[in-house]
């Protein structure tokens, strides 16, 4: 028997930390000109604000100009501080070419892979075109959209979710000619047709900071997130957003465009919609980043549990307090982390699987997200007491 003495065992769970993840890390492609010294194509780079740009060879005079707006645009919504990955590839890359799984280097999987999951927005920039026009847009916004999606699919298998910003390049300026979005099934696919030049270009770098300085379940139309800081906006067609009579036609077919309110000053977005059906409860920026942000914790709440012995019934079902206790770990992650972000969680452990014969054990995960004011009705008249 050992010597009588004070035990004292250290409880590690007490504080009910939650998981870590990257909710606002963004990423931009960007065409661009090598700089010696500085500046690599198809190199990944971290940055954290417009002089980390600079400091690599992305500048407002030099040959990287139109890479430098994107960033530069970026920063001022989302703030110095915020980081923002990197990678300018040819200037002579087509759109398509950026998310080309079948291509030699795929400019998209070589950010993606560096950033190691933290990207959770994707811009795609370029100032080649195809030459041709298709629903309203240069041929290449509606061809990498296809590509977006099934490398989407991949990154998604792989826990590294993101949600695509596609420049909607070159628009015709015949809204009727425009591709009705909620068609698609492109729910990984978002289409900015705003700019802030009238070159022919969309403010990718713009929408992106949005969505950087913003929680998961915000939407970047919200319009106490305060004015943009521009004095003019264009679609991508050349002409000034402000007078035109086809916003509403644009935004019906689900394109993300700068608006204006009556008596209230500056721009605003229309809204935050992904390329697919309006029943999808994916359609829009803000549900997507939510349910990213629940899978992530997911997965780390639960990897750890994977070829764990657990006792089961006679039945090879999991045993209840096993259940229970599955259950208490990924609701109160959730419910801590994204705590203000949506409205409710729950989850519930399938107690009928019989796991011994070598069944998946399923648990299923129910969020109800926040809602959207997206339309307020006021009605307004007298009355005679």
């Amino acid at each position: 028997m050992a010597l009588p003495n004070v035990y004292i065992e250290l409880i590690r769970n007490g504080l009910g930390l939650v998981v870590e993840t990257n909710d606002n890390t963004c990423g931009i492609i960007v065409p661009g000109t090598a700089v010696n010294g500085k500046l690599e194509l198809n190199k990944p780079y971290d940055i954290y604000s417009t002089d980390g740009a600079k400091a690599i060879g992305i500048d407002p005079d030099g040959v990287n100009s139109a890479a430098y707006r994107h960033i530069s645009e970026f920063y001022s919504v989302a703030g110095t501080g915020k980081k923002l990955w990197v990678l300018a590839a040819q200037a002579t890359s087509k759109l398509s070419d950026l998310v080309n799984p079948d291509a030699g280097v795929c400019p998209a999987k070589v950010l993606l892979n560096e950033a190691k999951g933290e990207i959770v927005a994707l811009g795609l920039t370029a100032k080649a075109d195809s030459g041709t026009t298709l629903d309203g847009l240069d041929n290449e916004v509606y061809k990498a959209m296809t590509s977006v999606q099934v490398l989407a699919n991949e990154y998604q298998k792989k826990i590294m979710p993101f949600v695509a910003l596609i420049e909607g390049r070159k628009f015709t300026g015949n809204a009727s000619q425009l591709r009705s979005l909620y068609e698609e099934d492109r729910y990984r696919c978002s289409v900015p047709l705003f700019s802030t030049s009238t070159d022919g270009s969309a403010s990718v770098g713009l929408m992106l900071g949005q969505i950087a300085a913003l929680p998961v379940q915000r939407k970047i139309s919200r319009v106490k997130n305060g004015a943009l800081p521009i004095d003019v906006a264009y679609l991508s067609d050349g002409k000034a957003v402000k007078g035109r009579e086809d916003l509403d036609t644009i935004h019906d077919k689900r394109f993300v465009i700068l608006r204006q309110f009556p008596n209230k000053s500056g721009y605003f977005f229309n809204g935050d919609f992904t390329a697919t059906s309006q029943t999808d409860d994916l359609n829009t920026i803000a549900r997507i980043r939510t349910i990213d942000k629940a899978t992530k914790i997911a997965y780390n709440t639960y990897v750890d549990e994977l070829d764990d012995d657990v006792e089961t019934n006679s039945d090879g079902t999991i045993h209840r307090a096993v259940a229970a206790d599955l259950k208490e770990k990924i609701e109160k992650q959730v419910n801590n982390a994204m705590s203000g972000e949506i409205s409710k969680f729950t989850a519930t452990v399938d107690t009928s699987i019989d796991i011994l014969s070598g069944n998946d054990q399923v648990i299923y995960l129910d969020i109800t997200p926040k809602g959207y004011l997206t339309n307020i009705r006021v009605v307004l008249g007298f009355k005679n007491e």
